[in-house]
């Protein structure tokens, strides 16, 4: 089983809802309290696994059946249904973003110029290492504050201590480290699963920034991942694709390849949907649920 879709893994994500299990899919998912004492689902973060022989129909029918008010889930190219099983299945399905992958051996790997540079600048400071995160639970808290704290992020994306410690404890966790002296200046965590790697976390401090360490800590992680048959680095930043965007272009400079993620999404009780969003249906690139849309929050809040 991948990491991502055990229960274990669901229950390190407490402060997003509730664990559910969803067999048909051979995977969980994450129930949310909505308005009215009702609940809705999304996937894990950052993706869910689905099976490729799963019963999507079965699987939304146990979600309908538990009186969820909408699913929506992101899936990657690589543990997935086919894309006309999805595409029926599901309300809303559409490409999400861009995923950046090292595939191959250690010989296909290539950065460009500058970012050969800027690892090299980075290797005079920092020194990079597989660690174990259990025994570095605080020094990774103090790096994800500080980023939560410069992109403004909350909800969600700030993860309780208590969900890294089960996190650490998952099989298939991997995580490097960079350090100037005895400091932790930049982390990665990954998961791996059957030779595939997907970025899990990622954050430096102001030290770290000013050191470059980021460079350093991914070449080490494309190293130390060499035997892998491909390793995903993920999008960029925001809800779509922009090739300007900073976290893009780094996570391009350390790719050989790309991959398509996707968006599913299903209204499950129609009339609830209608009374929490003022509609019952899918249109074109409209927020999905629509009652979730961070613009309207923000109008309701001014």
């Amino acid at each position: 089983m991948h990491p991502y879709s055990s229960e274990k893994y669901s229950n390190s994500l407490f402060h997003m809802g509730r664990a559910v299990e969803v067999p048909e899919w051979g995977t969980c998912v994450i129930a949310r309290p909505v308005p009215g004492g009702r609940e809705d689902i999304i996937g894990c973060y950052p993706l869910s696994i689905m099976k490729p022989d799963s019963d999507l129909a079965a699987g939304l029918a146990r979600l309908r059946a538990g009186g969820f008010v909408s699913a929506v889930l992101i899936l990657d190219d690589f543990h997935r249904p086919s894309i006309e099983a999805l595409g029926h299945a599901f309300d809303l399905f559409r490409p999400f973003k861009t995923h950046f992958l090292h595939r191959g051996p250690l010989a296909n790997y290539k950065p460009g110029k500058d970012h050969r540079y800027k690892i090299n600048r980075a290797n005079r400071t920092v020194t990079t290492r597989p660690i174990e995160l259990a025994d570095h639970i605080d020094a990774w808290i103090a790096l994800y504050d500080g980023l939560t704290g410069r992109h403004n992020l909350s909800g969600m994306h700030v993860f309780p201590r208590h969900g890294y410690e089960m996190l650490a404890q998952l099989p298939g966790v991997h995580t490097i480290g960079g350090f100037i002296g005895e400091e932790m200046v930049a982390c990665h965590i990954w998961v791996m699963h059957a030779g595939r790697v997907h970025s899990h976390l990622t954050a430096s401090n102001a030290l770290g920034y000013a050191n470059r360490a980021a460079y350093a800590v991914s070449d080490a992680s494309v190293k130390y991942f060499a035997d892998a048959e491909l390793i995903n680095f993920g999008g960029g930043a925001g809800l779509g694709n922009d090739a300007g965007d900073g976290l893009t272009q780094f996570k391009r400079g350390f790719s050989n390849d790309q991959a398509q993620s996707y968006i599913c999404g299903a209204i499950l009780d129609r009339a609830a949907y209608r009374e929490l969003s003022g509609r019952d249906d899918v249109a074109g690139n409209e927020y999905f649920p629509a009652y979730r849309n961070p613009a309207l929050t923000m109008q309701a809040a001014s």
